[in-house]
């Protein structure tokens, strides 16, 4: 394919398409028409910058760069976000980057399907299209924002929040109609007053306001008013302001924060139906529940006891209450208070305050409940040291029996060095309320074996504020050792698995950045050579352009090979995106890449079959990845097949469709099919390679889609010089969903 136009006339072309363009958007669309019609362009696709688009990492290449990306002899080895293009028929593609001044606009896809692809002049008209659009599109992308910003301050001014547009030193430029209002003041009187005239900002506050920062600030027109001011940047010359009065709700706050340093009581603000609108903040201590999850709720909901309770707060008249109630919140917990209310002009205000004898009776039978119920040993002693009661588990590990309530608790201490610890815990305790993880030796009461544990201490107060008794928690270390050498051998396994993954990931990355860097010089000297190839007027001999022809036929083998790696190596990267849609198999009996493959087997004279099971469904996978299985399998079969046929046979089993993929070729040794889907396995007889094999990539690719599709693959069936029968199962609806998926080899390996 031939340019057909000088890249000066170019040049002309598109800056006269500018000037007839009305936007950034109209120019790229009367690109797309021209590079059709002048270009000879099979399919545009024009993507945009949006906050919600994310460009594809070739994309991102080109924009970073600000050079086109072009590949030709696209197939299903390119890149992934490219083989889709490859399925659909086209054999080259250019990606155009469309930025300026470190700004992307969005890029400009090519895609032609000549099969001579983009020759290396055909690359200096993109890079000469690319700048020009990007020069262009620039200015008309800022005057469209322009035009968007004005429209959005248009609406915005309408709106009943004061606002205003404020210069860099401060000086406003503009105020909306509510500002105006409510400052009592004209446009004209208040355009051209600095804002720190109205609001009492110092030069730190300014600062703020030019940096996009919420700042609050008291007025000087209207004094002990308090003013919230959000500050939007326009331009580096040019600030929004939306100001917002917030003076009462201030006022509330201070209120709320006296009230929440009480830790004895809970305020509540009752409204005339009795709904709760605010409660302060010692309700999680004291209820056991936020009280942002009782606000919209009706506080007599609550109250179990007196049953009167809502009545009495009804008629209070301005009047006052005091009465004891007992409440439950809804997490089955009682709790017993004192409630004192009060009616003011709006609201009902109540104060309920702890009832401490009903409250510590309450927490003693809880605590007694935890005790009997814990799964750790745990004993209760009182001020003096002796055992007032243990649970279960205690009962178990010293053997206990029930006769040692009433005993001291230090005959169960194995030494005097133990019994001098535990005494110097309920000292600790005495004074800090707790002391943990104390080692002390204990006894087994019947064989009197020691039981090595970790004590905590805990002092238990009564309503008085007096330490009415103690609790004794243990945990035996025996056990524990046990469970830490575990612990200890599993971190190690784990940290081994991230070193050797991250060994992994460090080479498959080393791999893919090599190859990728490789593509451009082979695509280049692929371009060259196919030029001077089809260049009639060259004066090159009939050996040279045979020279010439083996240097591409071998860059293009080559090029094969580093598309294979890059597959690979994304493939094994652990995260690899899928386009899941329907996939119907009779159809893709017509991708251009399958009848391809048919045709070759056609001119190789072997019989190529297709068959598919009349209750054979659609099922759900990556189409483009779903080809590429079916290519290198029927691609391995064509190569090692001289006579006979290469049969694709799909049927329904349960839940899965299977495929069996049936050659008459040179088939597999048994030795060689346990590796045969390992990177670079290639087929051997004695110790000479087999003629025809490729790279030993192939069938480890293949082997990686099916899985990551959470398929199986295998050899149904081989004989040496009869053939081979290759199946792999999908499922008919995906496990796996649209989103990134993260893909663990070891978990699905066949």
């Amino acid at each position: 394919m031939r340019p057909s136009i000088p890249a000066d006339r170019l040049s002309i072309d598109i800056l006269q398409l500018s000037r007839e363009s009305q936007g950034y958007r109209e120019l790229m669309l009367k690109f797309a028409e021209y590079a059709k019609a002048k270009l000879g362009i099979n399919e545009v696709i024009i993507n945009e910058s949006s906050p919600n688009r994310q460009f594809n990492p070739i994309e991102e290449t080109a924009l970073n760069t600000g050079k086109p990306y072009v590949e030709n002899g696209l197939s299903g080895y390119s890149a992934t976000e490219l083989i889709s293009y490859a399925n659909r028929g086209y054999k080259c593609c250019a990606i155009l980057p469309i930025s300026k001044d470190g700004k992307s606009f969005g890029t400009i896809t090519l895609l032609s399907a000549d099969e001579d692809g983009f020759n290396p002049e055909y690359n200096v008209l993109f890079s000469i299209a690319s700048g020009i659009i990007s020069s262009e599109s620039g200015s008309k992308f800022e005057r469209d924002k322009s035009l968007s910003v004005a429209k959005y301050f248009d609406a915005s001014f309408n709106n009943l929040l004061p606002q205003m547009l404020v210069s860099f030193e401060g000086t406003i430029v503009r105020a909306n109609k509510s500002a105006l209002n409510y400052f009592n003041r004209s446009q004209k009187e208040l355009t051209g007053t600095n804002i720190t005239d109205i609001f009492d900002l110092d030069s730190a506050a300014m600062d703020r306001l030019r940096k996009g920062m919420l700042i609050e600030s008291s007025g000087k027109l209207y004094q002990g008013k308090i003013f919230e001011i959000s500050p939007s940047k326009i331009s580096d010359g040019l600030t929004h302001l939306m100001i917002n009065e917030v003076s009462e709700s201030r006022e509330a706050e201070e209120r709320a924060k006296l009230l929440d340093k009480s830790s004895e009581s809970v305020f509540m603000s009752l409204d005339k139906d009795l709904l709760i609108s605010w409660v302060s903040g010692a309700s999680g201590d004291l209820f056991g529940i936020q009280g942002d999850m009782l606000v919209g709720k009706k506080f007599t909901d609550f109250i179990i006891s007196p049953s009167n309770i809502s009545d009495s707060l009804r008629k209070l008249s301005s009047g006052r209450l005091s009465s004891p109630i007992k409440l439950n919140f809804g997490n089955e917990i009682e709790f017993y208070a004192n409630l004192a209310a009060y009616e003011t002009k709006d609201d009902i205000y109540c104060i309920v305050s702890k009832d401490y004898e009903r409250i510590s009776k309450f927490a003693g039978s809880l605590l007694q409940d935890v005790v009997r119920l814990s799964n750790d040993p745990m004993i209760e002693v009182d001020s003096s040291g002796y055992i007032m009661s243990y649970n279960r588990a205690a009962e178990m590990l010293f053997n206990m029996g029930n006769g040692f309530v009433g005993t001291q608790v230090y005959s169960l201490c194995a030494d005097g060095e133990s019994q001098k610890k535990l005494a110097t815990s309920f000292s600790v305790a005495r004074s800090n309320g707790y002391i943990k993880d104390v080692y002390v030796s204990m006894l087994e009461m019947k064989d009197r074996t020691e039981v090595p544990c970790d004590q905590t201490v805990k002092a238990i107060i009564d309503q008085n504020g007096n330490i009415s008794r103690f609790l004794i928690m243990c945990r035996e270390l025996l056990t524990k050792r046990k469970f830490q050498e575990l612990e200890d051998a599993k971190d190690r396994a784990e940290d081994d698995a991230k070193k050797q993954k991250a060994e992994s990931d460090l080479k498959s990355q080393f791999i893919y950045n090599i190859s990728h860097d490789l593509k451009t010089p082979i695509t280049n000297i692929m371009g060259f050579s196919k030029l001077l190839l089809t260049d009639n007027a060259s004066n090159l001999s009939k050996e040279q352009k045979e020279y010439l022809q083996i240097i591409y036929d071998e860059s293009d083998r080559f090029l094969q090979l580093v598309k294979q790696i890059l597959d690979v190596a994304k493939l094994q990267s652990g995260i690899v995106k899928l386009d899941l849609q329907p996939v119907n198999f009779r159809d893709i009996l017509n991708n251009p890449s399958i009848k391809s493959l048919q045709e070759a087997c056609e001119n190789k004279g072997l019989e190529f079959l297709w068959e598919v099971d009349y209750d054979v469904p659609e099922i759900t996978a990556d189409p483009n990845r779903v080809i590429q299985i079916f290519s290198n399998l029927i691609g391995n079969a064509l190569k090692f097949t001289e006579k006979g046929y290469i049969k694709i046979k799909v049927t329904r089993t349960k839940g899965t469709v299977c495929v069996d993929v049936s050659d008459t070729g040179i088939g597999i040794s048994k030795s060689d099919i346990p590796k045969i889907f390992k990177k670079f396995y290639q087929l051997k007889r004695g110790m000479v390679k087999q003629e025809g094999s490729g790279t030993g990539l192939g069938l480890s690719i293949v082997s990686e889609i099916v899985h990551l599709h959470h398929g199986m693959i295998k050899v149904l069936d081989s004989d040496v010089g009869k053939g081979t029968t290759f199946r792999f199962t999908l499922p008919i609806k995906a496990k796996i969903p649209k989103k990134t998926l993260k893909y663990n080899k070891a978990e699905h390996q066949s």
